[in-house]
């Protein structure tokens, strides 16, 4: 039997077809296990987690959070803030701490405009900009500027899913009001990965209907181009958000007719059955690591290299059956516990975000993939829309890097913004996945300055 890295093991069982995907064997990689036999290295994956309605400071804050004493070393900066103590928030996320980075203490500035209650932090953080109308984005967010350079290869530029079933959840836009249409449901997300177009690399023979479609958009190409040469700059920008399409398709097309390259420890699950979808926080503990698996799954086998999951809407309408105070409600008619310092009741719910984020990151890290895991192969930026929602502040709100970007990022650490805007964390994920960028962000927004503790 001839190996390689797209070899499956296919067989029947109880009379259906059942495919296994082999893992990475050392005879796939190089002497270090860090590359592909032909020199080709493991793809880094990024994406994004939203949830909204932020954290509660009391129970998710650390105390080492002190700024480098004058004469300390980097080294023992980094050993100080990788010591800090378990707060009560984070606790699902407990085993994965040497995995992800906390940050604190980041603002989103707002320019001229006026804050736009839960919009303007979650937009200025994913492009950098202060956004002007509520529900749209400056520009690009900033996995679609990933993707740009990184989704060559795949079937799909990349993936949303919102958890809640919610067709509007989505915050990945090439910007304006328009977002990337989410998955919806786990069936959805698995007939998306899974279904048609999805082939196990054996016996492999390319779809004539494909071949077909790409004859047919490849005659249409040069009207496009002429098109696009005598249309104004306005109708330009629009014709080019509507031909991203086309040109996904093609891309889509494109990889659908080559042998697909599955690299990681995995197998196809079979289809999950229908599930509630909604957000209730017992339907989310049950439908988010359904959602979590078979995104990894995907991930793992080259589908997609930038996925984007959003938990919530930024103005978190999470429930608990029975309780007649949804989360975002909650914030603002529970009053300060005044010997707590905080509300306990609202705390509750962006503890479940946190439990969910967890499903997540735990999905990524247990899948298998040469010298480590898809996480450590990945970089993930999980950020929510306030610091306070009962003020709607957007000074310092949490955010987190999760996974090392394939060893570009250092991991376990707590850092501090000190008010400095979030925009240094987009443009430390834009470098640690390899984007020739020295600077990020518009207006108050914009940065020179990548965050150096966390790049390896």
């Amino acid at each position: 039997m001839k190996l390689h890295r797209r070899t499956l093991l296919r067989g029947l069982f109880h009379g259906s077809a059942a495919v296994v995907a082999l893992p990475l064997l050392d005879c796939f990689l190089d002497g270090h296990g860090a590359a592909l036999a032909d020199g080709a290295p493991i793809p880094t994956r990024f994406g994004t987690f939203f949830w909204g309605c932020g954290l509660t400071q009391k129970l998710f804050l650390p105390q080492e959070t002190a700024p480098q004493a004058q004469g300390e070393t980097l080294a023992a900066y980094m050993i100080r803030l990788a010591a800090y103590e378990d707060t009560p928030q984070l606790a699902a996320l407990k085993p994965f701490r040497a995995k992800y980075n906390l940050l604190s203490g980041y603002r989103a500035y707002l320019d001229s405009h006026t804050n736009i209650q839960h919009w303007s932090g979650n937009a200025a953080i994913v492009t950098g900009a202060s956004p002007a109308q509520d529900t749209q984005f400056e520009g690009k967010t900033i996995d679609q500027t990933i993707a740009d350079a990184k989704a060559a290869g795949t079937r799909f530029r990349s993936l949303e899913i919102a958890c809640s079933g919610n067709k509007r959840e989505s915050y990945s836009s090439l910007g304006g009001a328009n977002i990337n249409p989410p998955e919806t449901s786990p069936t959805g997300l698995y007939t998306r990965l899974f279904g048609p177009g999805f082939a196990d690399g054996k016996n492999f023979k390319p779809d004539p209907n494909l071949m077909l479609q790409q004859s047919v958009l490849s005659v249409v190409a040069e009207d496009r181009q002429r098109l696009m040469a005598n249309v104004g700059a306005a109708d330009k920008a629009r014709l080019d958000q509507y031909f991203t399409s086309v040109r996904e398709l093609e891309n889509t097309m494109a990889v659908e007719l080559k042998k697909p390259e599955i690299i990681a420890d995995v197998a196809i699950p079979d289809i999950p059955p229908e599930m509630t979808v909604n957000k209730s926080v017992p339907v989310l503990l049950k439908t988010v690591p359904v959602f979590s698996k078979l995104l990894a799954i995907g991930l793992a086998t080259n589908q997609t290299h930038i996925f984007n999951m959003a938990l919530t809407e930024p103005a978190n309408t999470m429930f608990l059956p029975g309780d007649s105070h949804v989360f975002h409600q909650a914030t603002h008619e529970e009053p300060v516990d005044p010997v707590l310092g905080y509300q306990p009741h609202t705390s509750r719910f962006s503890t479940y975000s946190m439990e969910c984020f967890a499903e997540l990151v735990a999905a990524l890290d247990g899948i298998k993939e040469g010298d480590g895991t898809l996480l450590d192969h990945s970089l993930v930026l999980a950020y929510t829309d306030t610091s306070n929602a009962k003020l709607h502040a957007i000074d310092g709100i949490p955010m987190f890097l999760v996974g090392s970007a394939s060893g570009k990022l250092r991991t376990g650490l707590h850092i501090a913004g000190h008010s400095e805007t979030t925009s240094r964390v987009g443009l430390t994920v834009q470098q640690a996945m390899g984007l020739p960028v020295d600077h990020w962000g518009v207006g108050d927004n914009h940065t020179t300055k990548p965050i150096s503790e966390l790049l390896a």
